[in-house]
């Protein structure tokens, strides 16, 4: 956030400095101290804030200090300025009892709060702060449903931010390459879990890319323990009706876009792929399935895969998922509610999943498959992230 703040008293400057940084830490704070200097501000940079005191000196070469009530709402609201449409309040000791004068500021977007010792001007600045307060945006998001799918991300981003809630969401902010990003928490797993946070996520970042990372069950017969399964389109299996013949499914699905799906099939026949997603993780022999002498793993990029709200963990339930469809290779319990998210976005993100099966369907189960089962979505993520993946579909302009 851009803060400009007009204001020659030092003493006065610096509490509004303080109360600034309190509710803003990472405010970016621009301080003028002559009427010139702030008309030359206001008219060459976009400010998100503007905090000024009326009486200042002319310039710095004229250390006059006049009421400049007069020329206010003409300089600030400069239809050429960069900041014509900024919010603005007046902190000022100037005791103008006109309320015309008063009134004809608050038409045009200009608050007069009266600063004194009795403090009741920071309750006022606190609530104009926080409501000018412009969207953080971001180039990438990444949804996860589990801390362990997050934690997963440490080590491969090229920075790693705390845990800290932005615009409501649980986050961490990472930057990858040359993008910044956030990898965002479900409060819950599930459909509508996934649902709300997508939702949230794409109207207060407008990322131009969201995908999901983290592990899933397998069909059996379709998937093997860690194969990765980038999801080309999502079917919802627990959608439909129940009767007295049995539950009937509606058929809803999703597909990723045709350039971000050709974007993924070309980063998955690399054929340094695989070894760099196994580079550096250590199996322990309990993390290895059935025969499995070392640690492998399948990249399969053009599969359908199915969503639902509840968890199956049932030998045999996973084959009446594939009724009505063609060789679904896994199920999980968001990606479907991320992909209609950003289908139905306004900024039309690119989007996709990426998730490695730790469940099979049959004897594999339970957690001792998570820990690489999560490292290896992580890193195909970043992988796909730092080819380039959110610029698809920008138009070489932007």
């Amino acid at each position: 956030m851009k803060i400009l703040i007009l204001e020659d008293e030092d003493d006065k400057y610096g509490e509004i400095q303080s109360e600034t940084l309190q509710i803003i830490p990472e405010a970016e704070i621009q301080r003028e101290k002559n009427w010139y200097d702030y008309a030359r501000a206001i008219a060459n940079t976009r400010f998100d804030l503007i905090l000024l005191d009326l009486l200042v000196p002319r310039s710095r070469m004229d250390h006059t200090v006049e009421d400049h009530h007069a020329q206010l709402v003409e300089t600030t609201r400069d239809y050429q300025s960069k900041s014509f449409f900024t919010p603005a309040i007046v902190l000022t000791r100037y005791t103008e009892k006109s309320e015309d004068f008063v009134y004809d500021l608050n038409k045009v977007d200009i608050n007069v709060i009266s600063f004194n010792e009795h403090g009741e001007w920071k309750e006022a600045l606190k609530l104009k702060l926080l409501a000018t307060q412009p969207k953080q945006k971001y180039e990438f998001v990444i949804v996860c449903a589990l801390d362990k799918e997050i934690n997963a991300f440490d080590g491969l981003t090229d920075t790693w931010g705390p845990v800290k809630t932005i615009s409501g969401l649980v986050c961490r902010e990472v930057q990858i390459d040359m993008y910044k990003g956030v990898i965002v928490r479900a409060h819950r797993m599930g459909l509508v879990a996934a649902a709300v946070t997508a939702t949230m996520a794409l109207e207060r970042f407008e990322p131009r890319l969201i995908c999901m990372s983290g592990i899933c069950g397998g069909v059996a017969g379709e998937s093997e323990i860690y194969d990765l399964l980038v999801t080309q389109i999502c079917h919802q299996h627990d959608a439909g009706k129940w009767s007295n013949e049995g539950f009937k499914s509606e058929h809803y699905d999703v597909q990723i876009d045709v350039d971000v799906h050709n974007k993924l099939r070309e980063l998955c026949s690399d054929v340094g792929l695989k070894d760099y997603l196994l580079e550096n993780i250590n199996a322990g022999k309990s993390e290895l399935s059935g025969e499995m002498e070392r640690l492998t793993c399948n990249i399969k990029s053009d599969v359908p895969t199915s969503s639902g709200s509840a968890v199956m963990a049932e030998d045999g339930k996973t084959s009446s998922l594939t009724y009505g469809q063609r060789k679904l290779n896994g199920f999980d319990m968001e990606i479907y509610s991320v992909y209609e998210a950003a289908r139905l976005a306004a900024n039309k993100p690119a989007f996709f999943a990426a998730k490695t099966v730790v469940d099979d369907g049959g004897n594999n189960k339970g957690d001792k498959f998570h820990r690489i089962g999560c490292l290896l979505s992580a890193k195909f993520i970043v992988k796909a992230i730092r080819a380039g993946i959110a610029d698809v579909g920008i138009p070489p302009t932007q």
